[in-house]
């Protein structure tokens, strides 16, 4: 089977003239490197504190999805308390 070589050299040249754009238009913040990869996120690097939000507990919570609460203080309170005890944790350790 032959080759459409009419077709290649049409994409060889757009494939160029694309490169070159790109070159020209990213060039310097290609030399001074500053192309971004990604977002970076303020808390990248930070780890999330899992403790229980009750005061005075010592218990690990299950993190963001169940507020922060662990298991003994999901069962023995009810929303209103643990909505409190996540307010009043957040008002001692905001900063």
């Amino acid at each position: 089977m032959a080759k459409n070589t009419s077709f290649d050299a049409m994409f060889e040249s757009l494939a160029d003239r694309l490169a070159d754009r790109l070159i020209a238009s990213l060039g310097p913040a290609l030399k001074a490197g500053k192309v971004a990869v990604g977002r970076k996120s303020a808390r990248s690097g930070k780890k999330l504190d899992m403790n229980c939000r009750v005061a005075g507990c010592k218990n690990k919570s299950r993190g963001p999805r169940f507020g922060f609460i662990c298991d003994d203080h999901r069962k023995k309170l009810n929303k209103t308390e643990q909505q409190a005890a996540r307010d009043a944790w957040n008002a001692k350790n905001k900063k």
